[in-house]
């Protein structure tokens, strides 16, 4: 699963991409205008605390308000 979160001067770089793929959840905070990597993470959501520091590391790159969308987002298609 991947998704990219045009969400523009609320968050570094402006774009967000999650990727999550066997368990594992990787954050990437992209340019605006030429979409490279500014920032990103790897967690391992499958294990009790990835999914902790992975809202904690969206909160340092975005609002918590877009930072709880995204989880939510991503805990939605894990889920199902």
């Amino acid at each position: 699963m991947t998704k990219t979160f045009n969400i523009g001067e609320y968050a570094v770089g402006g774009r967000i991409k999650v990727i999550h793929a066997q368990g594992v959840l990787q954050i990437q905070a992209l340019d605006w205008v030429t979409r490279s990597v500014v920032r990103q993470a790897s967690y391992q959501v499958d294990q009790g605390s990835g999914m902790t520091e992975a809202t904690w590391f969206l909160e340092d790159l975005t609002t918590s308000y877009y930072a709880d969308k995204i989880i939510n987002f991503v805990k939605s298609k894990i889920n199902s």
